[in-house]
């Protein structure tokens, strides 16, 4: 009997927000949760990760240069775990002053329907919230690609509702993950 392949794509900008707003910036080990997260019978295809570049200016502040480095850093470190790949976005400045994520959605909606239609995986464990997603989520379904959304107190209902099922990330998953715990 053929295990069930599953994929993990986390949006690092929405579960950084769900580390800094509800667990106190607490710092996981990215391995321990993917693994965490499958079911003894289940295979980890892969872990995609997919998150937004600082903004670095021309003319970069120390503080600026700072962030990139340390972000780079970070991203580095987890290309180095095992079945995982990272996909970077950017921030984007505009004259308003606001800033823009590009290309993490596009990035993470391209690879899902991939594995999916290529028929790589049979499951997707999501970490993400952004309603822009809700098309790639009802194209998922109809493939038959069973749907776990993993979120934080604040996501949409529409995602919920396009979600075969859905876990809010707790406590208890945190506290298994934490890098302390687990010597990263």
């Amino acid at each position: 009997m053929r295990r069930d392949s599953i994929g993990v794509f986390i949006d690092g900008d929405y579960f950084d927000g769900i580390l800094r707003n509800e667990f106190d910036s607490r710092r996981i080990d990215f391995f321990t949760f993917s693994q965490l997260i499958i079911p003894e019978q289940s295979h980890r295809f892969r872990t995609y990760y997919y998150k937004s570049i600082p903004y670095y200016s021309l003319d970069a502040s120390p503080e600026e240069r700072s962030k990139l480095d340390g972000m780079e850093k970070f991203l580095q470190s987890l290309r180095h775990l095992p079945r995982f790949k990272v996909r970077t976005g950017e921030l984007t400045r505009y004259q308003d002053g606001q800033y823009k994520r590009k290309g993490v959605n596009v990035s993470l909606a391209v690879d899902v329907t991939r594995l999916c239609t290529e028929r790589i995986i049979d499951q997707a464990f999501l970490v993400c919230s952004d309603p822009d997603l809700l098309p790639l989520l009802k194209s998922m379904r109809d493939m038959g690609i069973l749907i776990r959304l993993y979120h934080g107190d604040n996501v949409p209902e529409r995602m919920l509702a396009e979600s075969d099922e859905s876990v809010r990330i707790d406590d208890e998953l945190i506290e298994r993950c934490l890098r302390e715990n687990n010597h990263s």
